[in-house]
């Protein structure tokens, strides 16, 4: 019994983010094809797909921006596509296995590096930079913090710099709307 309840804060800890990620996923392919997904069918479903992949002792699954972008850029719209990935995946990684253990680590580095350079929204970057101070503020911090440290740290500190500005800015906005009257 100890040993579920040492367990049930990094289980929500996972899910959380988890969800999280799965969602801005959602929202980034939503960007990308014009539509609207349903963030209630996306959770469940992932949390079914994580309860049968426990049973199979296998580890939490989410959806990852850069798996949905490369499907979005190459032309996948539905859920097919992202079926067709894992199974790609799948299949490259039973057959072409033993060739890919002689990929040095540096090729395989630079190659993230450069997807993950392409990934970037820079223009999107540069307009984020006229936004109100305070959201530039909870960007930069988040987008620090996850480099340095970790994804629940940044998230954790970005969330309660925006939960305070909106107490005290709101706040200060509503007494000096009262003064004013």
């Amino acid at each position: 019994m100890d040993k579920i309840i040492q367990l049930i804060q990094p289980a929500i800890t996972i899910a959380v983010l988890a969800s999280i990620e799965s969602l801005l996923s959602c929202v980034v392919a939503d960007k990308m094809i014009d539509d609207k997904h349903d963030s209630n069918s996306e959770l469940v479903a992932q949390g079914f797909g994580n309860i049968a992949s426990a049973l199979f002792g296998g580890i939490p699954a989410t959806g990852a921006i850069a798996r949905t972008a490369a499907n979005v850029r190459n032309g996948g719209t539905s859920p097919i596509s992202g079926i067709i990935h894992a199974i790609t995946l799948l299949l490259i990684m039973i057959l072409l296995m033993p060739l890919a253990k002689m990929i040095p680590m540096t090729v395989l580095s630079a190659i993230l590096i450069i997807v993950s350079y392409n990934m970037g929204e820079w223009k999107e970057m540069k307009e984020m930079m006229n936004l109100p101070k305070i959201d530039v503020i909870v960007l930069l911090a988040t987008f620090i913090l996850t480099i340095v440290f970790d994804l629940v740290v940044a998230i954790i500190v970005g969330m309660s710099i925006h939960l305070i500005s909106v107490l005290f800015i709101n706040n200060s906005d509503d007494n000096a709307t009262e003064e004013v009257a």
